[in-house]
This record gives structure tokens, sequence and C-alpha cells, in this order.
């Protein structure tokens, strides 16, 4: 497991959602551009309703001096019964009907859609871009061994009300005489077990010396042999 599925489901759920969503508003967008077929008229509003998981609108109009009454699925808080509002009903289906003020609310789809996708979209790529900066520090990199400090759980970040973990490693430069301190990718099991059990004292670092804050460590020895499942 060299990478979580945690870490990228988040995001694939970000994106999927804010497609859906863009998707949705610009159906929504062409429908109401489209008014070929469509007869504007005046209805009155017979009845608003609102819950939790349903809202509809039935609104009266008349056709040809027959009254029609049609029920538009949606609702908006400036609705009630008795109030007059601009409609489109279909020349072929009278009973087929849109609200413009309402759709209007539906707008707001696009907007979420474009965000929603935008961040789950930065987020995949920032993790694909950082897996090649990785993969060329393996390739390229200079290699020192950093000594295990220790094992924290990384409360800034979770999935699923899980927290990762990160391993703590420094590392001592006789060269300039600092010490580094440096801290692996989140690691979505306790390897405090693994690390005793394998007496592991220092890890592998790959790292550009001449920009120590470009590295990445080599946890393989932990995790090559764990299955995630979730």
């Amino acid at each position: 497991m060299k990478e979580s599925k945690l870490d990228n489901l988040v995001w694939m759920i970000f994106l999927i959602a804010g497609l859906i969503f863009a998707i949705i508003g610009i159906v929504i967008c062409v429908n109401m551009l489209y008014t070929q077929g469509k007869v504007k008229t005046i209805g009155v509003i017979e009845e608003a309703y609102s819950r939790e998981h349903s809202s509809y609108t039935l609104v009266s109009f008349e056709v040809n001096g027959e009254k029609i009454t049609a029920r538009v699925n949606g609702y908006s808080s400036g609705f009630y019964k008795g109030k007059e509002i601009e409609i489109y009903y279909n020349e072929q289906n009278p009973n087929e009907i849109s609200i413009p003020s309402l759709d209007l609310l539906f707008l707001i789809f696009p907007g979420i859609g474009v965000l929603f996708a935008g961040i789950g979209g930065t987020g995949l790529l920032v993790k694909w871009r950082k897996k090649k900066r990785e993969e060329k520090l393996r390739e390229n990199g200079d290699v020192i061994y950093g000594d295990y400090v220790e094992t924290r759980l990384n409360t800034s970040y979770s999935v699923n009300n899980r927290h990762p973990y990160n391993i703590i490693c420094e590392w001592y430069n006789v060269e300039d005489g600092k010490t580094y301190i440096f801290k692996s990718n989140n690691i979505w099991m306790n390897p405090e077990n693994k690390i005793e059990e394998q007496n592991i004292t220092t890890f592998p670092i790959y790292i550009d010396l001449e920009d120590k804050k470009n590295y990445t460590m080599d946890i393989d020895s932990l995790i090559e042999d764990v299955v995630d499942l979730s």
C-alpha cells in the first residue's frame, strides 16, 4: 500500500460531485434558453409545498379558455397560494411547464460544480505532481539515513474521522553542523509495532542536498505487505 486509497477517494468525491453539479446546471441553463415550442404566460400558484425530502409547486393557467393545473418540482420561499408568476408551458403538452424564477435558483449549480471540481482536480493534480517529484528524487536524489525519533498522530488531517500517522526522523549534517527534522508521508496504520518488531532505527531519505526541503522518506519496508481494503 504505497499510496492510501483514502486520500485519493476524498479528491475523487469532490471531482465527481463537482462534475454532477456542473452538468445539472448546464442542462438547466440550456432548458431555460431553449424556448422553441414553449409559450410564455401568467399562472397562479395553487399550492407551494416544501418538506425536508420533497418540494413542489402547483400552478394553474389558461390555454385556449381551458384551465390547466400543472406541477413542477421545486419551491421558493417567495411562493404562496394565489401569487401570479411567469411560466412557460409546452405548446404540445401544456402540463409540462417551467418557472423561470425557480430555474434561476438552480443557476448556482454550475458555480458549485466548478468549485468542487476545481478542489478535487487540484487535489489529484497535487498528489500526481508529488508522486512524480518523489520518483525523481528516488532516481536522482542523494540518500541519507535519518535516525528514528517517534511516530506522531497527524491530527490536522482526517478522513472518515480517522487520523493518519507520520514517522519523524532526524539527521545531523556534519558539513554545516545542523540537525534536520524529517517527516514521512501519511500512513493509515500505526507503524510503531512494526518498527519495534523489525528493530528499525533509521530510515532512508532521498533528498536534494541543494534544497533540503525537497525530500521523501522511504517507508516501504513498513507498508509493502499491508493491504488496505477500506
